[in-house]
C-alpha cells in the first residue's frame, strides 16, 4: 500500500470517509500531509524559539539532549 494514501496515514477509515470518491480521498490525504508538514515546521520553530531562553553556552548541549 502506498504510504501516501489516506488509509495508510489513518489506518481503518471511518464509514463516511471510506464512502468518499477516490479523488476526494486523495484530496483529503494531501490536506492531511500538508497539515502535518505545517505542524512539524511550527514545532521546530517553537523549539528554536524556546532555546533563546537557554544561556548561549548551554544551547549545544540542550540541542543535543533534545535531538535537534
Amino acid at each position: 500500500m502506498d504510504d501516501r494514501t489516506l488509509a495508510a496515514q489513518l489506518g481503518s477509515l471511518p464509514e463516511g470517509v471510506a464512502a468518499l470518491p477516490e479523488a476526494q480521498q486523495e484530496d483529503l490525504a494531501e490536506a492531511l500531509r500538508a497539515a502535518r508538514r505545517r505542524q512539524a515546521r511550527a514545532l521546530a520553530k517553537a523549539g528554536d524559539e524556546a532555546l533563546r531562553f537557554v544561556p548561549a553556552l548551554l544551547r549545544p548541549a540542550v540541542r543535543k539532549a533534545m535531538g535537534l
